[in-house]
């Protein structure tokens, strides 16, 4: 029995070890792939990621704390009662208020950094990254 427990926990650390690898190859992927299509120079990098990372956590939080118990009650919206889905309405428009106010927050910092025609080459760069992620993982 504790031979298997002990397997059972090496496999478990090996699998999230591989996990967390995968992991840190995206991100340095995406560093390489963002920095390359906006240009940036040394000097724009050193400030522009700290921005990026900050804002990305911002959003992260968000659609954990707010957008996910919000999708969790429209799967099951046939269920709930008009005082409820009133609610949830309520709860719906604030995350998106939240959300455009992060935005705009983002976009005024970026502009500290970057240009407007660079922020817009990141929104595509984003895109981008994420269908080509996509592309990859369809093909395994």
């Amino acid at each position: 029995m504790k031979t298997l427990i002990l397997f059972l926990c090496l496999f478990l650390s090996l699998n999230l070890s591989a996990q967390q690898g995968k992991d840190d190859d995206i991100t340095s992927y995406k560093i390489a792939f963002i920095t390359e299509r906006l240009d940036l120079n040394s000097k724009e990098a050193q400030v522009f990621w700290p921005i990026y990372n900050k804002h990305n956590k911002r959003y992260e939080n968000l659609k954990k704390n707010t957008w996910e118990p919000i999708k969790k009650d429209l799967i099951n919206i046939d269920n709930l009662s008009e005082k409820e889905a009133e609610q949830l309405l309520v709860d719906y428009r604030n995350y998106k208020k939240k959300r455009l106010a992060y935005r705009e927050d983002y976009i005024k910092e970026l502009l500290t950094v970057i240009s407007p025609k660079k922020i817009m080459q990141l929104k595509k760069a984003d895109y981008d990254f994420n269908r080509e992620l996509l592309k990859q993982y369809q093909s395994k």
